[in-house]
């Protein structure tokens, strides 16, 4: 886990001169640097040893001249968030005279702040910590090898698959409450897969739930579903028969998103569960409905595949034609939108 790299370089003492954080967990990023920032606050608790850089207007040189400074006490932390070095710049061509000169302007700008970070990185200075935080990288650019030779790259990638159970149970854990393997599945199905909303929900359920268990009951009771949730839920209403139920989550759910987005979400999952029946008929299984649809997680295909033996491939296709009729209604203002989508279900 890359919080655990930081938390080992933290406890030994071997902070590198360069570090550079990159991915798509900003969540666990954020988390690092609060450990990295309290490292050095402690040294000096004013502040001065620390300086942070945001946002994309900030100057390779302040952020090199930064770094080369000493501190009075001890050394520094100097952090460049949103770094830019590796995001690729936009083709010029078919542009007009003016546009090409400016983004030829912006080229020299780019070219000077790479030879300022590479000329810094070939030599940093020992006494401090430059971080670099970047959303992607390039692994063939220069500066990427520099820094790879002179300092430390960690990256922060979303856990996949079965490592979401893992990191939900490691979390809860964390907060001194257990849970199940099961439990944890259905906190990923009602609250979704984002790192920092899970880490919100489970503080929540840390101060809810009695004893150091924490159950499906209590995520039911504290936990903010995600609108996908509640549409399968209102789907499998539907899909039971139980219209009374399926329209009342219609309403619930039409208080958490725009009607559009709640009838986009719909009209996609009776596409899978189209896409699914089609696949049962001709006897797949889980997998090829997962390759045939695109559904990247198994848990989401295995639910969606189960839903579908509740209908027949003629009956979802009857519904597509009605998501077809009602779209046509909403974007025509061809009645309020609510009563458009409860008669999509009562179809």
């Amino acid at each position: 886990m890359s919080l655990d790299v930081i938390r080992r370089d933290l406890a030994a003492a071997a902070l590198p001169a360069v570090y550079l954080w990159h991915g798509e967990d900003r969540h666990t990023i954020l988390e690092a640097v609060a450990l990295l920032r309290a490292r050095f606050l402690a040294d000096d608790p004013s502040g001065s040893n620390v300086e942070l850089f945001g946002g994309k207007s900030y100057l390779a040189e302040d952020v090199v001249a930064a770094a080369r400074t000493a501190a009075f006490f001890s050394g520094r932390l100097i952090v460049a968030d949103d770094f830019t070095y590796f995001k690729p710049e936009k083709d010029a061509a078919g542009k007009g005279k003016s546009e090409s000169k400016s983004k030829s302007k912006s080229k020299s700008k780019n070219a000077a702040a790479d030879d300022a970070f590479l000329d810094y990185c070939q030599a940093p200075n020992p006494d401090n910590c430059l971080l670099f935080i970047a959303a992607d990288v390039n692994r063939g650019r220069r500066l990427y090898k520099e820094i790879l030779k002179n300092g430390k790259i960690v990256e922060f990638a979303l856990p996949q698959g079965e490592a979401w159970t893992a990191w939900c149970v490691r979390e809860a854990a964390a907060r001194g409450k257990n849970m199940s393997a099961a439990a944890a599945k259905f906190f990923l199905d009602w609250s979704g897969h984002g790192t920092g909303l899970l880490a919100g929900e489970l503080d929540k359920l840390a101060l809810y739930s009695e004893g150091a268990e924490i159950r499906a009951e209590d995520i039911r009771a504290v936990c903010v579903p995600r609108p996908e949730t509640t549409v399968f839920a209102m789907l499998d209403d539907w899909a039971a028969g139980r219209t009374g139920p399926a329209l009342r989550k219609l309403d619930e759910v039409l208080g958490q998103d725009y009607y559009l987005q709640v009838f986009t979400m719909i009209v996609r999952h009776i596409r899978l569960l189209l896409a699914a029946a089609l696949v049962r008929a001709r006897r797949g299984d889980v997998k090829d409905f997962m390759a045939a649809a695109g559904v990247r997680t198994p848990y989401e295909a295995g639910k969606i595949f189960r839903q579908s033996s509740r209908f027949t491939a003629t009956r979802l296709a009857g519904m597509m034609e009605n998501c077809l009729r009602t779209e046509t209604a909403l974007k025509s203002s061809g009645g309020d939108p609510q009563t458009l989508l409860e008669i999509l279900l009562l179809k």
